[in-house]
């Protein structure tokens, strides 16, 4: 079984499209106990509360019964060593939100069995220079409809 570090491309897809396969696979999985969650993703979906008690209601039922990834001193080195490695293969090729650098070098820390999950152009190109395992919603929005 898989853990998937949900970016806050998927939860943020998937509340601006309730009902849809998004929505529904978010809720499976996170039923099934196979999601988890940092502070970069966390800080990225509750920005978005329009209130104190939307933010804590959130936090009630969503963040506080996710598994948390930390974002330890050695992930926080290897996002500037990836940003550094993306920047050798091309010119501008290391601009990326630095949020993406952070959420993946928490993923990748994080060990085997770790997806991250996401639907983020950005996300994709960081992922495939390391190499490290991911899963792109790119593809399968697309084929229902979903921009």
């Amino acid at each position: 079984m898989s853990l998937y570090l949900a970016d806050s491309s998927i939860w943020i897809g998937s509340r601006r499209r309730p009902g849809s396969y998004l929505a529904v696979l978010l809720e499976e999985r996170i039923a099934k106990r196979e999601v988890a969650t940092c502070v970069p993703v966390a800080l990225e979906v509750l920005v978005g509360a329009r209130t104190a008690g939307a933010y804590d209601e959130d936090w009630a039922f969503v963040w506080s019964e996710l598994p948390w990834m930390p974002l330890q001193d050695r992930a926080a080195r290897r996002a500037l060593a990836v940003q550094r490695g993306l920047l050798g293969t091309g010119a501008g090729a290391h601009r990326h939100p630095v949020v993406d650098y952070l959420i993946a070098a928490c993923a990748e820390d994080a060990g085997e069995g770790v997806v991250l999950w996401h639907w983020d152009a950005d996300l994709s190109a960081i992922c495939e220079h390391t190499g490290q395992p991911h899963e792109s919603e790119h593809d399968r929005a697309r084929e229902h409809g979903l921009q």
